[in-house]
């Protein structure tokens, strides 16, 4: 069966649209960028809008960069350094607490993660690869401080574009306040609403009229600072300290939030011959499994087991925050047992087994990331080859990892009954290597879910007569 829980890779950007709209209904410029201190406005000249105009685009190509937060939480200012890359987007930031401890966390849309300090690792722009546990944002955070990172971090998600936005628009909606210096580099100040497509029409002039901000950009049509309200006093602001050299090697998210940036691109007919094949060379073979499945705010489940193909079982050991279970799951439905030793027996026990038929009314009430996950792996066999030449139209190669003597791919192909989506927003991906499936990917509300494949000779699991029956 296809994933209900799952939502497609990058699709959550459109949290960028939702938070922004709803933070300008309640009022997140009620404090304004008003003109304050600033000589006099006046609306923008025709070369000051094309400049405007050229902004994001410029963002949209551009090396990742140093930044400076300025943030208002509880009357005082905090200040977070940390690193943006628009190509993927990320942001990756060492934030300040009370006890004058640090915390990191990285961004993309939609998503927040965070782990325990690393000041070396951060000094060099690295991002470590363990430790991280993810959470929505905005939904998710626990404190004034995370909001308010939210809500700047989802606006400079928004300074990026493929193609120049329209000077004419900006001539109109858009006005110069002030000159000043950044960085030793003269600017001019703006004050124009966040540029971001929604994709949908304005249903009247309230609803089209966007939150503002303020973009200091000097006179190569570089952003040095971005500034907007964010719900305190005073704006929040990002100086970006384009004389820091950054080296991006290290900065990819991890791979709960999706990975490397990707670049969606056609198979070849090599890939995707390999592609068709997947499936059928897994239809008689059995294999170890490893799960990692954010589940919450905060927190993920973890498994290992095994995936029998030529019976379509799966047989894993599952641990979240509610405690350890044993997993059974077949076509028709799946099994679990409390335990609490940590152990996958040999053999699965025959009593104790709850099970829940896919053909119940109320099975969705038990079916959650972990489930939709492994059943993904359940599809990974088939009894005769992919069509190559659908492969061909409609998987993509996303990105190549490994090495180029042992290249890894990382693909997006349909798999029978999955929604159609736009090259690179499938739910699931797919590693292979040497022709073999590594790796099972998919999206879930909370970040990136993961199944690690291992090929094994595995003895046919003896499952209990009883739950046989009924999960087929």
């Amino acid at each position: 069966m296809s994933s209900t829980t799952s939502i497609p890779f990058k699709s959550a950007l459109l949290w960028v649209v939702a938070i922004i709209t709803a933070v300008a209904i309640a009022g997140w410029f009620a404090v304004s960028c008003s003109p304050g201190n600033s000589q006099a406005e006046r609306p923008v000249s025709e070369d000051e809008a094309a400049l405007l105009a050229s902004m994001r685009q410029k963002n949209h190509d551009a090396d990742p960069v140093a930044l400076r937060m300025s943030l208002p939480v509880d009357g005082e200012t905090l200040v977070v350094d940390g690193y943006m890359d628009w190509r993927v987007p990320m942001v990756y930031a060492r934030v300040p607490a009370d006890d004058g401890s640090y915390t990191l966390v990285q961004a993309v849309p939609g998503l927040m993660a965070s782990r325990a300090d690393d000041e070396a690792a951060f000094a060099a722009a690295t991002v470590p690869e363990d430790g991280w546990t993810t959470r929505a944002m905005l939904s998710g955070a626990g404190s004034p401080l995370e909001t308010t990172l939210d809500i700047l971090v989802s606006s400079l998600f928004t300074l990026t574009a493929a193609d120049a936005d329209d000077p004419a628009e900006l001539a109109e909606d858009a006005t110069w306040r002030e000159e000043g210096i950044i960085d030793g580099e003269p600017v001019d100040s703006f004050r124009a609403p966040i540029m971001v497509e929604t994709g949908e029409p304005a249903a009247d002039e309230t609803a089209a009229a966007a939150p503002e901000a303020l973009y200091s950009i000097d006179g190569e049509g570089v952003l040095r600072r971005f500034q907007v309200n964010t719900g305190a006093e005073s704006l929040s602001a990002v100086d970006f300290l384009r004389d820091v050299a950054v080296d991006p090697a290290g900065l990819d998210p991890v791979d709960l939030l999706g990975g490397p940036a990707i670049a969606p691109a056609e198979v070849d007919e090599d890939l995707a011959e390999a592609i068709s094949e997947v499936r059928y060379e897994n239809w008689e073979r059995s294999s170890e499994v490893e799960l990692s499945v954010p589940v919450a705010d905060g927190q993920v489940a973890t498994g290992f087991g095994s995936v029998d193909w030529r019976t379509m079982t799966a047989y894993l050991h599952l641990e979240d925050p509610d405690g350890q279970r044993l997993m059974l799951a077949r076509p028709g439905g799946f099994a679990t047992l409390a335990v609490e030793d940590g152990e996958l027996p040999e053999t699965p026990p025959a009593e104790g087994w709850e099970v829940h038929k896919l053909s119940d009314e109320d099975v969705a009430d038990s079916f959650g990331p972990v489930e939709s996950l492994v059943y993904r792996l359940l599809e990974m066999a088939a009894e005769e080859p992919d069509d190559e030449e659908r492969m061909a139209a409609d998987a993509r190669l996303l990105r190549t990892d490994g090495t180029e003597d042992e290249p890894e791919y990382v693909v997006e192909f349909p798999v029978n009954g999955d929604a159609q989506a736009e090259a690179g927003r499938s739910a699931y991906r797919y590693h292979l290597a040497d022709d073999r499936l590594t790796e099972v990917e998919m999206m879930t509300y909370y970040g990136v879910a993961s199944a690690e494949v291992a090929y094994e000779d595995y003895p046919m699991v003896a499952v209990p007569w009883e739950v046989a029956d009924q999960i087929g």
